[in-house]
């Protein structure tokens, strides 16, 4: 029987989020914009592309065992559920405002979960691409908070070069889920 891989549709989602949002970070075609609509622009982009695509392909995961491998597809389920939820979060902080300091922390806890990840994708021997990219997102969380409060605001444009390498690293599982 043939299955459709929806990896594809959660994948592509986060290539796409990841590579707006470094772009922005980075500066590329945001001088001289109207930065409450680049902000809510980004919001909409992590809703839909990285917020409903991701958990889209989550529900998918969970429900038809899509690896044929039980674990192997409540695993990867799982992190497609983590960042859906994390990405409809922060479009939701985009719309609607809130404590910078507050999804600071959060940022950190997504590291420390995604730090599990992996090291479970270590052990499943899921090194390249999937560890490389939990690895980035796992450097991502943790430096993001210093910008957030303040601290280093120049480190935005490296937290802005990491989220384009997520999107480089994650092609190839891209390509593997649409059988290229």
């Amino acid at each position: 029987m043939n299955v459709v891989n929806p990896e594809a549709i959660g994948v592509f989602g986060l290539v796409i989020t990841v590579w707006c949002f470094g772009a922005e970070q980075l500066g590329f075609g945001v001088k001289g914009g109207d930065h409450g609509k680049i902000g809510r622009s980004l919001a909409y982009i992590a809703i839909l592309f990285g917020g409903c695509a991701q958990v889209f392909t989550a529900l998918a995961m969970y429900l038809f065992n899509v690896t044929g491998d039980p674990g192997k597809s409540i695993y990867l389920g799982t992190i497609f559920a983590t960042y859906g939820l994390f990405w409809l979060l922060v479009g939701w902080f985009f719309l609607q405002g809130g404590d910078k300091k507050q999804i600071a922390h959060f940022f950190l806890g997504i590291a420390f979960i995604t730090a599990v990840f992996l090291y479970k994708a270590v052990i499943m021997g899921l090194i390249y691409p999937l560890g490389v990219v939990l690895a980035l997102i796992v450097m991502l969380t943790v430096l993001l908070p210093f910008p957030w409060y303040g601290v280093t605001p120049g480190l935005t444009k490296v937290c802005g070069a990491i989220n384009i390498l997520i999107g480089l690293f994650a092609l190839p599982i891209l390509f593997s889920a649409l059988g290229v």
